[in-house]
């Protein structure tokens, strides 16, 4: 339920959306390294989560994304 309808890993999804409030909330430029390191790191793993449940699991929604709703 929730996310999981939507994405393979929305644990992902949140942590990105979060530290990314984080960033805009102190707009330091260390926090918005921070996003950006957490995003270079977490969307790959998605992506290679996403691949392996469609991979193992042949009924696996077709229409659901890897880590942001709707586009990724």
């Amino acid at each position: 339920g929730g996310l999981f309808d939507y994405v393979s890993c929305p644990n992902f999804f949140g942590e990105i959306l979060e530290w990314t409030g984080f960033a805009v909330m102190t707009w330091s430029p260390a926090a918005l390294a921070f996003v950006a390191w957490s995003a270079v790191n977490l969307v790959p793993r998605a992506l290679d989560h996403h691949k392996w449940y469609r991979n193992k699991f042949p009924d696996y929604p077709a229409e659901r994304k890897a880590i942001i709703p709707f586009i990724l």
